[in-house]
């Protein structure tokens, strides 16, 4: 399959959430989107932050990102790479935002990089991300607890090893999953 991910119900639970962020008024001065697909994070970081980076693996998901944002009067600071996560960046490079909409479904051998991914993914993007995370930084993503799950903050805290405030900004229940949008502050003795 491999296609470009199409925007679906957790992407626009990521642009409220981003909605909610633009209300506040709060401007970041380095924003990364990881996993930038279509590209409509991306744009939408343009009007929150001073410059702004949006990663996929995927070519054709780069150059969708890249004809979106060349309509902006803001292009100038947005960065396109086509890349996996954040193995591009020297240690010395830090962001005041890291989002993503990871394949955060466990995989099924489906062979499909824009929807498998599952924990393994979603520890890796935490991992990488911390590293690249200023202090007081936000990483924001969304998942989807595995059915059962009762305590939505357990399934992260399963995943990391670091002392993090997790925080629970979002959620939306569909009839087949329940969509997250956690917020992890890196504190400052990460």
């Amino acid at each position: 399959m491999n296609q470009v991910y199409e925007p679906s119900e957790d992407t626009y639970l990521l642009l409220k959430y981003l909605d909610n962020l633009t209300s506040s008024k709060r401007v970041f001065k380095r924003s990364l989107e990881i996993g930038s697909g279509k590209g409509l994070i991306t744009e939408k970081l343009l009007e929150i932050s001073e410059e702004v980076y949006a990663i996929d693996i995927m070519y054709q998901a780069s150059k969708e990102t890249l004809r979106r944002i060349g309509k902006s009067s803001r292009k100038n600071v947005c960065h396109i790479v086509c890349g996996d996560l954040l193995t591009m960046f020297r240690k010395s490079v830090f962001f005041d935002l890291i989002i993503s909409n990871p394949p955060y479904l466990e995989p099924e051998d489906l062979g499909d990089v824009t929807i498998e991914g599952g924990s393994g993914f979603i520890k890796r993007l935490i991992k990488e991300s911390l590293q690249h995370l200023k202090q007081g930084g936000l990483l924001v993503f969304v998942a989807s607890p595995p059915s059962g799950t009762t305590n939505k903050y357990f399934f992260i805290k399963d995943l990391i090893e670091e002392e993090l405030t997790i925080n629970i900004a979002l959620s939306r229940r569909l009839f087949f999953e329940e969509l997250v949008v956690y917020e992890i502050v890196k504190n400052y003795s990460c």
